[in-house]
């Protein structure tokens, strides 16, 4: 086992990073790393928390913010789902999944900017006096559902108009 040169630490922390982006546990990423690069566990571990690091800077905090309060969401109504079903391994398993979820605010970003984009993403209700608040968080729940039922359609990236959908409606519809 030898020493990487700075080319090649970047090179395998940038592997690390896409491995995680595609939705690898950290542990297969260091096996696999390991056993590439012939480096130690431990280099292998240096590599992968090199590339959370790089994953996080490379979100910025809004984005951060609202894929995090997705997921929220997302979790929230596995609960729900579950406690309607009667369901409770399913129940206690989201929320074990969302006390973990939680957890990871610290590791996202420890920063104050995170905390408020993720106030905005998340409210669900308006509870202050002005009505321009209310508009914007209910424009921004419009823009989370339209993001949630287009996921995994391609849009044209200039109209962002959803492909193979048609742009009107018949006469009738």
């Amino acid at each position: 086992m030898t020493r990487s040169n700075i080319d090649e630490f970047q090179a395998r922390v940038e592997e690390a990073a896409n491995l995680l982006s595609e939705g690898w546990p950290g542990r297969r990423i260091v096996k696999e790393l390991a056993e590439k690069h012939e480096v130690s566990p431990q280099a292998a571990r240096g590599y992968v928390r090199k590339g959370r690091e790089l994953l996080v800077e490379a979100v910025a905090p809004q984005d951060r913010a609202f894929m995090f309060a997705q997921v929220l969401a997302g979790l929230q109504q596995d609960r729900l789902d579950a406690k309607e079903a009667g369901n409770i391994s399913a129940q206690v398993g989201a929320s074990k999944a969302m006390v973990n979820h939680l957890k990871q605010i610290a590791h996202i970003d420890p920063m104050r900017d995170f905390e408020q984009a993720f106030f905005e993403a998340a409210a669900t209700t308006a509870t202050a006096v002005d009505p321009k608040v209310y508009v914007k968080k209910h424009a921004q729940e419009l823009a989370m559902q339209q993001a949630i039922d287009n996921l995994g359609k391609k849009t044209d990236p200039i109209t962002g108009v959803v492909i193979g959908e048609e742009f009107m409606g018949g006469f009738h519809d």
